[in-house]
């Protein structure tokens, strides 16, 4: 009970220190944005590339030879259980 009293003051002073500083916010959100857009931007690439497979690396050292039935992804060896 004594949580709930303290947090609907918390909300209250929050409320109040946001209608009286609302430049102040602004400012700080402006200045975090871009930021915030380089860290999403960089996560959102990681989650594409994990999804696509591109970290699929040749298996093999005979890369030149033309023998292309040696080579395979590690990707098809994960999901036919060898």
């Amino acid at each position: 009970m004594l949580s709930i009293v303290f947090g609907l003051i918390a909300i209250c002073f929050g409320i109040w220190g946001l209608s009286t500083y609302w430049w102040y916010v602004m400012d700080i959100l402006v200045g975090i944005m871009p930021i915030m857009l380089i860290i999403g931007g960089i996560v959102a690439l990681f989650a594409g590339i994990k999804n696509t497979g591109i970290r699929a690396k040749m298996k093999g050292d005979d890369f030149g030879n033309g023998d292309h039935q040696s080579r395979t992804f590690e990707s098809e060896n994960v999901n036919s259980g060898k």
